[in-house]
C-alpha cells in the first residue's frame, strides 16, 4: 500500500481510499504518509473538501485513480489549490502538536461504529503522550467548560481546513 500512496504523492494522483469503517472509497490526493499515517486533502464532487489524516491500519484497499473525473480535477485546476501543509507524522503527539500550532478549529472522531464512536469539533488545548485534551462547543455555538481527555487509541480520523469545519469557525462564539 505504501508504494501506491508514494507514487500517488510523486504523480499528484488521486487516489481511492477503502477504509474498514467505510462503505465506500474516499477519494484524496496525498500529502504525506509513513508506515502509521496518512495525510492527504478530500476530493469530493470536483472540489478539495478538507484535510485528514487518518490510521493507515485501517485502509482495506486502495487505488489510483486515473479516469475522466480525475482528468475533470485537473482541468478545474485542483491539484493547484492543495495548501502545502507540514505536519509531523512521527505520532499522534507531533501531529496534534503541530496542528495545535494552526490555532484553527478541527474535528476528532473514531469512525468505527460501535460504542466508542464520537464526533468532536473544536480546539486542540493539549497533546501529551497518550491523549489529546481538547475543547469543543455545542450545536448552539457555545464551548462546552469542560476538556475532553482522549486516548489517542479512539481516535481514528482528523480532519481541518474544511468547508464544514470553516464555516463553524467563521461563525463560532468566543471562547470563553
Amino acid at each position: 500500500m505504501l508504494e501506491i500512496i508514494k507514487k500517488s504523492k510523486k504523480e499528484k494522483s488521486l487516489i481511492a481510499i477503502k477504509a474498514k469503517y467505510n462503505y465506500e472509497a474516499l477519494f484524496f490526493y496525498t500529502i504525506d504518509s509513513n508506515e502509521d499515517f496518512y495525510f492527504g486533502v478530500e476530493e469530493f464532487d470536483f472540489r478539495l473538501d478538507g484535510y485528514q489524516i487518518r490510521l493507515m491500519k485501517d485502509f482495506e484497499d486502495l487505488e489510483i485513480v486515473n479516469n475522466f473525473s480525475s482528468q475533470i480535477n485537473i482541468k478545474e485546476g485542483l491539484i493547484e489549490q492543495i495548501k502545502p501543509y507540514n505536519v509531523n507524522l512521527e505520532s499522534l503527539q507531533t501531529i496534534f502538536q503541530d496542528l495545535q500550532s494552526l490555532n484553527n478549529i478541527i474535528s476528532i472522531e473514531r469512525e468505527y461504529y460501535d460504542d466508542d464512536y464520537f464526533f468532536l469539533i473544536g480546539k486542540i488545548i493539549k497533546a501529551d503522550e497518550d491523549s489529546l485534551w481538547f475543547r469543543d462547543f455545542d450545536i448552539n455555538g457555545n464551548w462546552n467548560k469542560e476538556i475532553n481527555i482522549i486516548p489517542y487509541d479512539e481516535i481514528t480520523t482528523i480532519r481541518f481546513d474544511s468547508h464544514y469545519i470553516n464555516t463553524w469557525e467563521k461563525y463560532i462564539k468566543e471562547e470563553e
